[in-house]
């Protein structure tokens, strides 16, 4: 059997996928989670019981539609549940947006480096990746931007706060960029991790969006980061209804399970826990910031719950490094650690010391 003849074309002349992948030869259940962009605190109580009792219900098909998860984060955002479009994790809204809107040829416009995951899907739908490298700060180049759309160009994707920079644009700068853009292109914004934001210009195109339903922009969001539900894969596009209907079109069946969907519900409604978390996670990104500083290292101001970093020292060697020492973090061009617990982040930093000393000399 020959599988290259059968293997789409578009997946033939995919290039390698750069998303982060795992450390060969290691176990990674005993390591201490600092690679992923997890919260290490870990869901709400009130998340986990509503958990524990969907189980009750577990052999039977969830709601395709997702009315009450809708509903919820319909109010929460004061949006209608025609704006809202759920699944299993943003990853599968990612999926969604190739079989959507892209025809072969389409360009998506990308900065670089940023989430992997969309490079994957103009791929694997016929379009073609076009990545814009992000300025000296590690932020995305807005102006080059624009100067690499033309009449292919049919999606253009900003995260903000970027992974894996954890850097971020002001939100009139993104205002701009979205008024300067030709209607035949699809603004993305991934705000998986706005969240975690703490600077007053750190801000959700949301408003921006509800005020300009005119304009083609979408919102990707998830429980993964912020609520701590990475295991369970909700993610959640917010835009105008018009969007949303056509998306929902390409939608899986039955792809967000009923214990997902019931904990999502009850997370949204247990906002005072999430908020006493961000707390303790922005207090942590402080101090790894400060401590790796002190280090020597070359660290990017985040705004999200992890930290891109140069150490002086190659990223995969660092990254093997720290994982003999029971700690996973993520390795790119440059380093990237998540925030943990006060205590991961007080370890983390201890054997970063040691390593850069023997690195050293």
């Amino acid at each position: 059997m020959e599988v290259s003849k059968l293997i789409s074309k578009s997946l033939q002349e995919m290039p390698a996928s750069r998303r982060q992948r795992a450390l060969a030869k290691t176990d990674l259940s005993k390591l201490i989670h600092m690679g992923l962009n997890e919260n290490n605190y870990g869901m709400s109580p009130k998340a986990k019981k509503a958990l524990e009792e969907s189980y009750a219900g577990a052999h039977y098909y969830p709601d395709f539609m997702a009315v009450e998860l809708k509903q919820t984060i319909a109010d929460f955002y004061r949006l209608e549940p025609e704006n809202v479009l759920t699944g299993s994790g943003s990853s599968a809204m990612i999926d969604m947006l190739g079989l959507t809107f892209l025809d072969p040829g389409d360009e998506v416009l990308l900065g670089g480096p940023s989430y992997g995951a969309f490079q994957d899907m103009a791929w694997l739908n016929s379009g073609r990746p076009v990545e814009v490298p992000c300025t000296e700060e590690q932020k995305y180049d807005l102006k080059s931007m624009l100067e690499h759309v033309n009449e292919k160009t049919k999606m253009v994707i900003i995260c903000n706060p970027n992974n894996p920079t954890g850097t971020y644009l002001p939100l009139p700068e993104l205002e701009a960029f979205v008024e300067a853009l030709p209607d035949h292109v699809l603004a993305v914004f991934d705000e998986a991790y706005m969240e975690f934001a703490t600077k007053p210009d750190c801000r959700s195109m949301m408003d921006y969006m509800k005020s300009h339903p005119e304009k083609p922009v979408l919102i990707l969001r998830t429980f993964s980061k912020y609520y701590a539900m990475a295991g369970l894969r909700v993610g959640y596009a917010l835009g105008s209804a018009d969007l949303i209907q056509a998306m929902r079109k390409c939608s899986a069946s039955w792809n967000l399970n009923v214990c997902a969907q019931k904990a999502a519900v009850a997370a949204i409604g247990d906002q005072e826990y999430y908020l006493a978390q961000k707390e303790k996670i922005v207090t942590g990104r402080e101090y790894l910031e400060e401590e790796m500083r002190k280090l020597g290292c070359r660290v990017y101001e985040s705004q999200s719950n992890f930290i891109w970093f140069d150490a002086g020292m190659d990223a995969a060697l660092l990254q093997e490094k720290m994982a003999e020492k029971g700690i996973r973090i993520g390795a790119f061009a440059m380093s990237r650690v998540s925030v943990g617990t006060i205590e991961e982040c007080k370890l983390f930093i201890r054997y970063l010391a040691e390593i850069l000393k023997e690195a050293r000399g």
